[in-house]
């Protein structure tokens, strides 16, 4: 499994951040090369436990909102290995946007 960390900085604040990315997550699917499913769950005010599935295979991406960054990682099994570079930059583009577009 390849574990990709990123760090997004914004000038938000946690609770706008936080507010901002609960609000893209049901538009994510939409935008999943080949179709897929996101099932996200946050723990505690700050951390969110995502599975995006797609093509068979489950990329699982913790990521933490902080008052002037998110940072996490996103975890795509070895099955998807050759594609890991463009998962996790999709996973942080769309975070950023998400951020940066108000909801």
């Amino acid at each position: 499994m390849a574990n990709i960390p990123f760090d997004i900085p914004h000038a938000l604040g946690k609770d706008e951040a936080r507010r901002r990315i609960d609000a893209g997550l049901p538009r994510l699917a939409q935008h999943i090369p080949g179709g897929g499913t996101v099932d996200a769950d946050w723990t505690g005010a700050d951390t969110l436990a995502m599975a995006i599935v797609t093509m068979g295979q489950k990329v699982a991406v913790d990521m933490t909102v902080g008052e002037a960054n998110v940072d996490g990682t996103v975890k795509v099994p070895m099955m998807l290995a050759m594609m890991s570079g463009p998962i996790a930059e999709f996973v942080k583009t769309s975070a950023e946007k998400m951020l940066a577009k108000p909801a």
